[in-house]
């Protein structure tokens, strides 16, 4: 791998996650590969060298107890001041090939986080017992919200996961059962 493709593998991957804040590591490796611009092996490299660098944070998200639920299977991905001011200094240099791929694939980034953000579910846990908190939104915000007490914490684990899988059915039957 020269190191031109290494460099301009760095550029796309700042450019999507700057223009993708939250985006996640899987979201992002598909969408570089996509670019057939690098190889899984040039991605890996040059994601740990930006991790490594303070070019990119990882955050992982919490699901109220510490444990990985359906919300926190994955690290949130964002640009730090840093990576900003590289990709700041750099931009100009792009080629309008890359350009008009990096614009396509934020554009279509947005629309798959938007729809992983549209459902949440967290374990809470509260005065001795364990919640499991669902919501999902549409663009115009919040259209569903529920807390369920739950005898424990695997329970509420459980009934997290399912959400995440299937809200988008739960919600519509939701809705049918009350003629809405």
């Amino acid at each position: 791998m020269s190191s031109e493709n290494i460099a301009e593998t760095k550029i796309i991957i700042l450019h999507l996650v700057s223009d993708t804040p939250g985006i996640t590591y899987h979201m992002l490796m598909e969408k570089c590969m996509e670019s057939l611009l690098t190889d899984f092996f040039t991605f890996s490299q040059c994601y740990n060298e930006l991790i490594a660098g303070n070019m990119l944070e990882k955050i992982s998200e919490n699901d109220g107890t510490g444990s990985t639920t359906a919300d926190s299977s994955e690290d949130l991905l964002f640009i730090t001041e840093g990576g900003k001011a590289v990709l700041d200094d750099i931009k100009g240099a792009l080629d309008q090939r890359t350009v008009s791929f990096l614009s396509s694939a934020a554009s279509s980034l947005q629309k798959q986080l938007s729809e992983r953000n549209s459902h949440r579910a967290s374990v809470r846990v509260e005065a001795g017992f364990y919640y499991a908190d669902l919501t999902f939104n549409d663009k115009a915000g919040q259209i569903f919200s529920a807390s369920v007490r739950c005898e424990d914490k695997d329970k509420a684990k459980d009934i997290c996961s399912t959400w995440k899988k299937d809200a988008s059915r739960i919600v519509d039957s939701f809705n049918e059962l009350f003629g809405k």
